[in-house]
């Protein structure tokens, strides 16, 4: 344990300090861990393991990161050693020791999308927040073809959510990429970053990772899904009060949907599609929240299904079958917090 680098600096009573390597996600054996001291000796934090979601195909997590508030004016030692008392030229590694940066990655999962013309798909978008930042992410298409939709954010306390993603109804004769960003306001400053594309992958049986690719490829193929243009209208997020209703309109073309059976999928459990009714612009759908399963602070986004019924198929003499439900249509991510009544 002997080969250890030690740093100095000062520093004052309540100010937060971040101390993060990196090793293993550049190629290095080091097994990092870190030990905060004051002048005295006395300890102050430690880390040896620090997961990261974010990191591709690594299964051992092995950088460390410490974020700690100082107890007192000072100077303080950060020692930097390898789990198995090992070192050498090739454990090389990046220290970093500053305020916090609060920032954030997204991941967008699957990478590659086959879905017919005018249909709404669900995705998913992982967030990864750095350094304490919490805040809501909004994300958006950059720079795509016209007929292309995306609904949904990344509210604040999430880190995975699902939105979704419409196609305009003529088929690509090729697959083609899109860009998606997210934008939040860190310290009174918009922040734009990446939407990475990635894929789900499991390794051995047990590690799960996010692999990143190249691009986001989407083919559109086959006779359109829907009935016409499908569109949340309206201020978003929609905000329900606990325990009672908010309504949400839909058009411009979605008058059909009054003939379906709406339905919000998981995980959004205790709000549920009350009625739907027509309206001028389209429809408007009734949302209730069960007081008894949501508290005030709630948010994400409604996946909402629709189902048709159909007659059941021919049964000869036998007693008459239920109709069957048969999934029509997915509507565009409809944002929503739950308020106080």
């Amino acid at each position: 344990d002997s080969d250890a680098d030690v740093f100095r600096f000062d520093g004052r009573a309540g100010s937060a300090v971040v101390a993060e390597v990196t090793a293993r996600r550049l190629g290095s054996p080091l097994d990092s861990v870190l030990r905060l001291t004051d002048n005295a000796g006395r300890h102050v934090a430690s880390n040896d393991d620090q997961e990261d979601k974010g990191s591709g195909l690594i299964t051992h997590h092995a950088d460390s990161c410490l974020s700690v508030t100082l107890p007192t004016d000072g100077t303080y030692y950060l020692r930097l050693s390898d789990a198995q008392a090992r070192g050498g030229d090739e454990y090389g590694y990046r220290l970093r020791i500053s305020p916090p940066r609060p920032d954030f990655e997204l991941r967008i999962v699957p990478s590659s999308i086959n879905v017919r013309g005018g249909a709404t798909i669900p995705l998913t978008v992982y967030v990864f927040r750095r350094d304490g930042f919490d805040g809501d992410i909004t994300l958006a298409l950059k720079d795509a073809p016209s007929g292309y939709l995306l609904s949904g954010w990344a509210p604040a306390g999430l880190d995975k959510v699902q939105i979704t993603l419409t196609v305009p109804p003529k088929p690509t004769e090729e697959p083609l990429s899109l860009s998606v960003e997210g934008r939040a306001v860190i310290d009174g400053r918009e922040v734009v970053r990446p939407v990475v594309p990635a894929d789900d992958m499991m390794q051995a049986f047990f590690y799960q990772h996010l692999v990143p690719a190249r691009e986001l490829r989407v083919a559109v193929s086959g006779q359109r899904m829907s009935k016409g243009d499908i569109r949340i209208l309206g201020h978003v997020p929609v905000q329900i009060p606990a325990g009672g209703t908010a309504a949400v309109r839909i058009g411009p073309s979605a008058r059909w949907l009054a003939t379906m059976q709406l339905e919000v999928s998981d995980p959004a459990e205790g709000i549920i599609v009350e009625s739907v009714k027509t309206v001028r612009e389209g429809v408007e759908i009734m949302l209730r929240s069960e007081a008894d399963k949501v508290k005030p602070g709630l948010k994400g986004n409604l996946i909402v299904h629709g189902f048709s019924a159909k007659p059941p198929a021919p049964a000869g003499e036998k007693a008459p079958q239920a109709r069957r439900r048969v999934p029509a249509v997915t509507l565009p991510a409809i944002p929503f917090e739950i308020v106080s009544p």
